[in-house]
């Protein structure tokens, strides 16, 4: 099984994939890996830029499940955009034609808590662009003023949606739980 992990910037993601790794066996690929590369090549934030790194996530992801490699993914999703929600059912698709599945784990957490977990060592030493503190924080602050970073309601065209507040949870606390969970779904292999 799949596993894309979704939440606000700083909320987390990488350093839960990094500990959901080590409990699956499965390979983390975070969201900053591809953006990092495409930057070297684009250099700023523009539209050309997004769809190549979409062209990056889709042909790992197609790639991984054609040789049957488990893989997490992680992403900041605007909830009130639609294309963003379309982003998460075309995933889905590409892995329902591979017949596997993938569960969608949405991470909620307090602004406090995202500011501090900026200035982690284990987010500064994988993320080189966040190491501009000044300019991570700004990015925090104005993405929780402008964008939807959490569902109100589980989007209901995914499969298999996971919704945890890990605000007061370690990242190794919430690898269990998303464990866990998978495990619930492989036995039933039934959508919930």
């Amino acid at each position: 099984m799949h596993v894309f992990i979704i939440g606000a910037p700083a909320s987390g993601k990488m350093t839960i994939g990094q500990e959901l790794s080590k409990l699956t066996g499965a390979t983390l690929f975070f969201n900053h890996q591809p953006i990092d590369f495409a930057l070297e090549i684009y250099q700023d934030f523009t539209e050309e830029m997004w769809e190549f790194v979409r062209g990056i996530y889709f042909s790992f992801l197609g790639t991984s499940a054609r040789n049957h490699r488990s893989v997490i993914l992680t992403g900041v999703i605007d909830f009130s955009n639609q294309y963003n929600l379309m982003y998460l059912k075309e995933i889905q698709n590409l892995l329902d034609d591979y017949h596997q599945e993938i569960l969608f784990v949405e991470l909620e957490t307090s602004l406090e808590e995202r500011l501090r977990r900026n200035r982690t060592e284990n987010r500064l030493k994988h993320k080189p662009l966040k190491r501009h503190i000044e300019v991570s924080e700004r990015e925090i602050l104005e993405t929780a003023e402008t964008l939807q970073l959490n569902s109100q309601f589980q989007p209901n065209e995914l499969h298999h949606y996971f919704k945890i507040n890990n605000t007061n949870l370690s990242a190794e606390e919430v690898a269990k739980q998303i464990q866990n969970k998978i495990k619930i779904i492989e036995k039933g292999h039934t959508h919930v």
